[in-house]
């Protein structure tokens, strides 16, 4: 069947709309099933599938009731079934919920066997008359700036808050706040870090942080002591927030004037704790669809967020659990153990930047904020500021999580307060223009399909998923016109990772990284290589760091000969579980034992699970071999299709929680 075109367009339509009904404050928890929803949608649409877009477009208008598109998506997929007074019924509520687009309902070729019916003509005719005056409530309410006295609340309620979809990156919120002068903050009545440092520097500039928000997003359970800032603007969410549960976790909208954003700085100590799926909010953000691409863009917008690492990486517990290293955000955790107050930590890291903010001459805010830099900056000037100064372009210097224990303080505040517009990090960007791809059930085999997990212009995650020994990727680093780009490993075995710049300037460079079993970094456990990026202007001024990271899957146990694979067991050892995150893989009970020629050549693997008497063989192309002929050649072969089953009652720390199953995908045929 040819595809869809009437209800692809109007699937990638509603990306641009906005869900009606609803409370904007309800959007992060549902706009991830619309997303996912829209993507089952738009790939049955491509390959004609008419009981699976259906289906998909169904859950969808359940999950937004009065939402105008997807009513008129179920509307076409009835009429495309010869289901004439079901689609006329579906299209007619479609137009009265507000789909008044005449011209779509006259050409869509979805339409066509309904168009002839004397009621589409007066579905037609309601909808040009419903066009001069659309139904109200038909899409969220707009929001209009809240005006905030410096240093006063700033309430985020559904007055000021507007739901933002963008097709390429996803949705977020935006609270529209205009900050304007109120009273002159005393500056004797700082009480933050350094504040014999500051001071003097607040009376010459008392309004240092006029303007600025500060957001707590863990229940007050590591709030800063906000009143210690003057001029410092807090931000509190309103009931209906609150009941919708969109005041805590990680960062989910921005704050702005409308025409510009706010200088933010947030934090939460907040995980999800829930079995099997507990994990800190840097890996959350990691492992959720859009959600790495959300946190950069608020990162781009001046909008600073710590989360802590929890359980992630805390010692004597798991080891480090974190993806890859992201600069979008800071990640505070005690990493001695010796400290069992984690929201205490995390309290000082805040108030530490928010003093670094204060610390700045109003020229450097003035640049920081034009120019987005807020996050970078902080991110250079922890990194810059920690205790035994290490090397910039040296691992000590980029640790897994920022400990306050571990910063020079009154360095940091110096260092801040220093800064000119000149000396501001250069702004870096970097994307990946060559990569193999491994191929699902030949070279890897999981719930996912691909090795990407991020892809943003400062962090690049790839899973090591494949067969062979190496993974490698050339990537493009950008940055302001006479900039040199200084690459180096911060976390893996050198030996095993190399760059090779492919540009005078490094400004292009091949990065390969052989597969690792877990290794010790920063006394934890870690299963991950990273390598950093910084770009240096000719003066010297360097860039925060952007990162290239692969990670490991720690429930693998690799054997190599050489460049050449020779067994993977999946299995668990006899020293217990391994944890994995089950969002990044999925548990495999049994082995694989590879097969080559006398010349090299591939010719597949034998399968062998706990307790089974025969192994299984498989060809090359991942096909089970059904049987043999008398030289062992396959003579009859099936293909093989792997899909996740969720173990019931498991808790994801003792156990897995979800487990591959392999099942045949067609008959037998010879190869």
């Amino acid at each position: 069947m040819r595809l869809l075109s009437g209800f692809f367009a109007v699937a990638l339509a509603l990306c641009a709309g906005a869900a009606a009904g609803q409370s904007v404050f309800d959007m992060p928890r549902l706009f991830p099933r619309h997303r996912l929803y829209l993507q089952q949608f738009i790939q049955a649409a491509q390959r004609g599938d008419l009981f699976a877009a259906e289906t998909a477009a169904r859950a969808a208008a359940k999950l937004f009731p009065r939402d105008a598109n997807w009513t008129y998506n179920v509307a076409c997929v009835c009429a495309r079934d010869n289901r004439p007074e079901e689609a006329l019924q579906t299209l007619e509520r479609a137009v009265e919920l507000g789909f008044t687009d005449a011209r779509q309902l006259e050409a869509d070729p979805d339409l066509a066997a309904i168009r002839p019916r004397p009621e589409f003509a007066r579905i037609v005719a309601r909808a040009r008359a419903l066009a001069a005056n659309p139904p109200k409530n038909a899409t969220l309410a707009a929001a209009l700036a809240r005006e905030v006295p410096a240093g006063a609340e700033a309430v985020v309620d559904a007055a000021d808050t507007q739901w933002d979809w963008d097709p390429v990156r996803g949705g977020f919120m935006a609270t529209l706040l205009r900050p304007r002068p109120g009273q002159a903050p005393d500056p004797a009545a700082y009480r933050g870090p350094c504040a014999a440092l500051l001071r003097p520097w607040l009376e010459e500039n008392p309004a240092a942080l006029a303007g600025v928000l500060y957001v707590n997003r863990d229940e007050d359970l590591a709030a800063a002591d906000y009143a210690a800032f003057p001029g410092l603007t807090p931000v509190v969410y309103a009931d209906e927030a609150v009941r919708a549960g969109a005041h805590k976790g990680e960062a989910n909208g921005l704050f702005t004037t409308g025409l510009r954003p706010l200088l933010t700085v947030g934090n939460s100590t907040l995980a999800l704790g829930t079995p099997p799926f507990w994990r800190s909010l840097p890996r959350k953000i990691a492992t959720t669809p859009g959600a790495a691409a959300l946190a950069a863009r608020l990162a781009a917008a001046n909008q600073l967020y710590v989360y802590g690492g929890a359980m992630d990486v805390a010692a004597g517990f798991k080891g480090d659990l974190l993806i890859g290293d992201n600069p979008a955000y800071v990640v505070s955790a005690d990493l001695t153990g010796a400290r069992p107050d984690a929201a205490a930590a995390q309290r000082r890291l805040v108030e530490l930047i928010l003093a670094g903010i204060a610390a700045l001459t109003p020229e450097t805010r003035a640049a920081i904020e034009r120019d987005g830099l807020l996050v970078p900056t902080v991110q250079r000037l922890l990194r810059q500021s920690l205790k035994g100064a290490p090397d910039y372009f040296g691992p000590e210097a980029h640790p897994t999580a920022f400990d306050p224990e571990r910063l020079d303080a009154e360095a940091f505040v110096k260092a801040a307060h220093a800064l000119t517009p000149e000396t501001l990090p250069p702004p870096l960007a970097l994307s990946v223009t060559l990569e193999g791809s491994a191929r699902p059930g030949v070279d890897f085999f999981d719930a996912v399909a691909s090795e990407a997990l991020e892809d943003t212009a400062q962090c690049i995650t790839r899973v090591f998923r494949g067969t062979a020994r190496r993974k490698r990727l050339t990537v493009s680093a950008d940055a302001p016109a006479g900039c040199a780009f200084r690459w180096f490993v911060v976390s893996g075995d050198p030996a095993l990772v190399t760059v090779t710049p492919q540009t005078s300037n490094g400004s292009l460079a091949t990065i390969e990284a052989a597969w690792h079993a877990p290794f010790a970094r920063d006394g934890l456990t870690t299963r991950r290589a990273s390598v950093a990026c910084v770009a240096v202007r000719p003066d010297g001024t360097a860039s925060a760091p952007a990162f290239v990271n692969f990670r490991f899957l720690a429930n693998e146990r690799r054997v190599y000969d050489g460049e050449r694979l020779v067994s993977v067991d999946y299995t668990a050892p006899e020293a217990g579980y391994v944890y994995e995150d089950p969002l990044v893989t999925t548990f495999k009970n049994w082995r694989d034992d590879y097969l080559y020629a006398a010349d090299g050549k591939p010719l597949g693997w034998t399968r062998t699970r706990p307790g089974q008497e025969k192994p299984e063989r498989f060809d090359a192309r991942g096909r089970r071999v059904a049987a043999v002929d008398e030289d062992g050649a396959p003579r009859r072969v099936a293909p093989v299709r792997y899909m996740p089953r969720i173990i019931q009652g498991s808790d994801g720390l003792s156990a897995p929680a979800l487990e591959l199953l392999q099942a045949d995908d067609g008959p037998e045929t010879a190869p």
